[in-house]
């Protein structure tokens, strides 16, 4: 039997991040995954600010470090295209910024930066491990596992959650899952080569589609001249209008005179992956005595623009801090983390909800694009971003 404070289940962004800062902490805990790595992972691929903060917050030199991989794509931008083709665009590459504020990484190449980095003095990592039963003692947990083909016990005074959005941790405590389609968004990926036209500062590109609202197409592009590309729905408009976001995929492309034309000489990579996106739109119980959900498995996507690596890095870095207190205080109580954490994306969480409101209406969506590009409203957002995102990165 394995011994330990804290047991993580999951070594995606936020589980590989809360390795980190436990370490930092000099907390000795367990990190467990059922894959072997490296391993892919169905995602947007987008590294949004959040995940440049969380990562100087471990260290200002793993920031440079993350700068500096071959695998890492610089954005200096984004666009938003309209249902009518009107496209509002900022670009941020002559704003003083001393990191580029958007990258675009391969997950399996962002979860090898993060795991290659878990700290072998105060974490274990094991890895095609299973979790298939946690008991309550008086002591704590008991994690019951297979690694390996091996039956495995882990006792544990606290368990992270940190699985993704399939139920494990959740399961096990016999946690409500939540999974309400209004707050759940359904999403295809499929990576392409030669995808052309993007911004030469490597724009992350966005289109809402008059076939996808409420949702829409990405474009984000890759080192090797290759690009992750996909499109998104919340869920309740997949299940009313019965679309199968397979299907509609190459007709985004074929129908949308600027998609078609990126497209014209693209290919497809790989066949056409799908995934779920529980939204952080409604309060959950996310931790309780002796655990914590984190990252996909707590809901932390945002719900506009569905990211979902910075959410749960920052989820991790939180959590953190919460886990240190109560091992200190021997009070393993992290309900405080939950309202942490809420407290902290509650502005985000209300942007994000309203806005994402705004693509169920073509008219309405369309008119925030135009308004968007008048010049003075232009000039005071793009000084605004570049005011908040320098105190961030």
């Amino acid at each position: 039997m394995l011994s330990t404070d804290v047991c993580i289940v999951g070594a995606g962004p936020a589980g590989a991040t809360l390795s980190l800062f436990l370490s930092k902490e000099k907390i000795d805990h367990i990190i467990i995954d059922k894959a072997s790595f490296p391993r892919d992972k169905i995602c947007g691929d987008g590294i949004t600010l959040d995940v440049l903060h969380t990562l100087k917050r471990l260290s200002p030199d793993l920031l440079a470090e993350f700068d500096a991989e071959a695998e890492t794509l610089p954005s200096w931008g984004f666009c938003f295209h309209s249902p009518d083709n009107t496209e509002i665009r900022y670009d941020f590459k002559d704003s003083g910024f001393e990191y580029s504020p958007f990258y675009s990484v391969r997950r399996l190449d962002f979860d090898r930066f993060l795991t290659d980095r878990i700290d072998s003095h105060h974490a274990q990592f094991l890895t095609e491990t299973k979790v298939e039963g946690i008991d309550k003692t008086y002591e704590g947990l008991l994690v019951k596992c297979r690694s390996k083909g091996e039956e495995q016990l882990i006792k544990a005074k606290i368990i992270i959650g940190a699985e993704g959005e399939k139920p494990v941790v959740s399961r096990y405590l016999g946690l409500e899952h939540y999974r309400e389609k209004q707050h759940l968004i359904g999403a295809i990926r499929v990576y392409y080569k030669n995808v052309k036209g993007f911004h030469e500062n490597n724009h992350l590109e966005f289109f809402f589609h008059q076939k996808l609202i409420p949702g829409y197409f990405w474009a984000f592009p890759l080192n090797e001249n290759e690009a992750n590309v996909g499109l998104g729905m919340v869920s309740t408009a997949i299940s009313k209008k019965k679309v199968n976001l397979r299907k509609l995929l190459p007709e985004v492309i074929e129908s949308h005179p600027r998609i078609k034309e990126m497209f014209a000489r693209a290919e497809p990579l790989e066949n056409t992956k799908g995934w779920g996106l529980p939204l952080i739109s409604p309060k959950r119980r996310i931790a309780g005595n002796r655990y914590a959900l984190i990252g996909d498995a707590g809901g932390m996507i945002e719900p506009f623009t569905g990211k979902g690596i910075g959410p749960g890095m920052v989820s991790a870095r939180i959590a953190s801090e919460h886990i240190r207190e109560a091992l200190k205080s021997k009070d393993y109580d992290l309900s405080s983390f939950e309202e942490h954490m809420y407290r902290y994306y509650s502005g985000e969480i209300k942007t994000g909800y309203t806005l994402q409101k705004t693509l169920r209406y073509r008219p309405l969506l369309n008119m925030v694009v135009h308004s968007a590009n008048w010049k003075p409203f232009y000039n005071w957002a793009h000084q605004k971003m570049v005011r908040e995102w320098k105190r961030w990165i």
